[in-house]
């Protein structure tokens, strides 16, 4: 799958604590790989907006939109209640 970050994403990862920088990493190495891979809860979320996500870990997401050409734009990472408060609910 094709992705790219945003530049808000790369500031709100660079202030993550760096043992998550690392499950961030590997898991973003799980999903080019396959992005369907079971421990990544990658799913559409949200109701307003086609928003996806990927669980980092449990306490941990990130969240991208799908461009028309199929590519993937990372632009959040952060901790899950934050999560439930961008996408408007809890979804796992």
């Amino acid at each position: 799958m094709k992705s790219r970050t945003t530049a808000r994403f790369w500031h709100q990862f660079e202030k993550l604590p760096a043992e998550i920088r690392r499950s961030a990493s590997h898991t973003y190495e799980i999903w080019r790989n396959d992005p369907w891979y079971p421990s990544l809860h990658f799913k559409r979320v949200g109701n307003r907006l086609p928003v996806w996500s990927v669980r980092i870990d449990h306490r941990w997401r990130a969240l991208a939109h799908r461009e028309a050409d199929g590519t993937f734009v990372w632009f959040w990472i952060g901790p899950h209640d934050e999560y439930d408060r961008l996408i408007g609910g809890s979804d796992d």
